[in-house]
């Protein structure tokens, strides 16, 4: 079952409000690598998140498969500036975050996991 576009804009805000401040930007991938909306208190361009975000999603299945796992539910990519990039697996997208730096991980997966699974 895929979501509206406009429920996908309320989970990325909801998710911006619930994380209180530790994540910067909420944007939702589809499966293709195209953004379909997104959130930011900071310059970046949508587009280009998608695109690697399709890039990171291919690379992580090819080996999950070489592993014979079944897929992944969520990425952590720590960034050298204390930041993290958060891709988690929604229905048929894929939702990106950026954190502040140094942020309350703990807090944030809570948060992401009470948001994306009760609208599964």
């Amino acid at each position: 079952m895929s979501a509206t576009l406009q429920e996908l804009r309320s989970l990325a805000e909801d998710l911006m409000v619930g994380c209180r401040g530790w994540v910067d930007a909420v944007i939702i991938v589809s499966e293709d690598g195209a953004p379909l909306t997104y959130t930011t208190n900071m310059d970046l361009d949508p587009e280009f998140v998608a695109a690697a975000t399709a890039s990171i999603v291919g690379a992580t299945s090819a080996v999950l498969e070489l592993l014979n796992s079944r897929g992944f539910d969520g990425i952590n990519v720590k960034l050298r500036e204390r930041r993290y990039l958060l891709i988690r697996s929604y229905k048929a997208y894929y939702v990106v975050a950026l954190t502040r730096p140094n942020p309350n991980l703990g807090f944030i997966n809570l948060v992401f996991e009470a948001y994306l699974s009760a609208r599964r």
